[in-house]
């Protein structure tokens, strides 16, 4: 669980408080939830090829929130739930492809969700939400972050032509474990 945030508007106190629920590492029969602890493993990706597709392997990762809210007196506590999550049964590799090199890649898609997710939190529990909008305060916040997310993958995969080029890929990497490490912008 995360440090709360504070704001008083017209008396009305509104308190954030996140946690991540599923707990890190859940796996369920099409999701996995992220945890630093373990890697993707290629019996992770259960889906079937996309027609049309170049791609020797697709990964469908993201993350997402519930929110949960209760006023009691002037103060309305809220809470966050943060997931994030790779979606297995949209996930696949082609026979034949499933290698320690193209593993890495899928990895670092996921791990930019994560990275995504994290500054999403961050923000939510530094801004000050007013107590009639918070949660179309929060939700476009979300959106923001999302947005985020799917840049830096669109600028990880034309960087690296989708994992061919691989200093630029040895480049990405290191910039997402630092990031992971320290929660700075992947920018």
């Amino acid at each position: 669980m995360s440090i709360s945030c504070w704001q008083t508007v017209n008396g009305q106190v509104v308190n954030v408080t996140t946690e991540e629920y599923p707990p890190p590492g859940t796996i369920t029969k099409d999701t996995l939830y992220y945890s630093g602890a373990r890697k993707l493993q290629w019996q992770d990706f259960t889906g079937s090829l996309t027609p049309g597709s170049f791609s020797a392997a697709e990964t469908m990762p993201g993350f997402s929130y519930d929110a949960a809210s209760i006023k009691k007196g002037d103060t309305i506590f809220v809470r966050v739930y943060l997931q994030v999550y790779f979606v297995r049964n949209e996930s696949w590799v082609l026979a034949g492809e499933g290698n320690d090199y193209a593993l890495s890649h899928e990895q670092i898609h996921f791990d930019i969700a994560k990275i995504a997710e994290e500054q999403f939190n961050d923000s939510l529990l530094k801004k000050s939400f007013s107590a009639e909008y918070y949660p179309i305060e929060i939700h476009f916040l979300y959106w923001d972050f999302w947005r985020k997310m799917t840049d830096w993958e669109q600028q990880f995969d034309t960087e690296t032509h989708h994992g061919m080029d691989r200093a630029k890929e040895a480049l990405w990497a290191e910039k997402v474990r630092k990031s992971l490490l320290s929660g700075s912008d992947l920018n």
